[in-house]
């Protein structure tokens, strides 16, 4: 039986949704989580919850200009938008070592 919702992870304070059905494994490493997800690994600062439903929209055709990454799509959870992670393409953001500014 596959898992209803998404998982809610904060990296850099960009908000991240990964469906719960592609979750395979969750730990502590260190300060931050490590998510495990398809063949990847992701990083994230926070777990924020999982939510039920999100109402997934897929990303505008300019969108791209700002966010050249492979996604899910994107959602808007309590007034926050959400990019919502493809798990067989994670964003460079929730990589080992990086951050969403690049920083």
């Amino acid at each position: 039986m596959s898992r209803p919702g998404y998982l809610l992870l904060r990296r850099s304070g960009a908000l991240f949704g990964v469906a719960s059905a592609a979750v395979l494994g969750l730990s502590r490493q260190g300060a931050a989580y490590r998510v495990e997800v398809a063949e990847h690994g992701l990083l994230a600062d926070e777990v924020v919850g999982v939510v039920e439903n999100l109402d997934v929209r897929p990303l505008a055709p300019l969108v791209s200009r700002y966010w050249p990454e492979a996604s899910g799509g994107w959602a808007v959870h309590a007034g926050a938008p959400v990019v919502v992670v493809d798990p067989c393409r994670p964003p460079r953001a929730l990589a080992e070592g990086e951050t969403v500014d690049g920083e």
